[in-house]
C-alpha cells in the first residue's frame, strides 16, 4: 500500500507536507508510511479514502480505479 499512497500523493501533485496536513499527521509520519517503515492503520486508510475520495479497494490491492465515482447530488 505504501507505493500506492505515494502514487496518490504524486497524482494529486501535493507535497508530503500538504498531504500530511490534510490527514492530520506530520510530514515525517507520511514519509515513514510511504517508505514502508510504518504500516497504514485501518483508521488512516479510512481517512485517506474519505479525504481524497479514493477507492479503498484500489488503496489496499491496486485493483480498480484510483478514485470512487462522485455520487449524484440530490436536490
Amino acid at each position: 500500500m505504501n507505493e500506492r499512497l505515494k502514487e496518490l500523493r504524486k497524482y494529486l501533485n501535493l507535497s508530503q507536507k500538504v498531504f500530511a496536513e490534510k490527514l492530520g499527521i506530520t510530514d515525517s509520519g507520511l514519509s515513514n508510511l510511504e517508505s514502508g517503515k510504518r504500516n497504514l492503520t485501518e483508521q488512516m486508510i479510512i481517512s485517506i479514502c474519505r479525504e481524497f475520495n479514493v477507492s479503498e479497494i484500489w488503496l489496499r490491492t491496486g485493483e480498480g480505479e484510483m478514485f470512487t465515482p462522485n455520487p449524484a447530488t440530490e436536490l
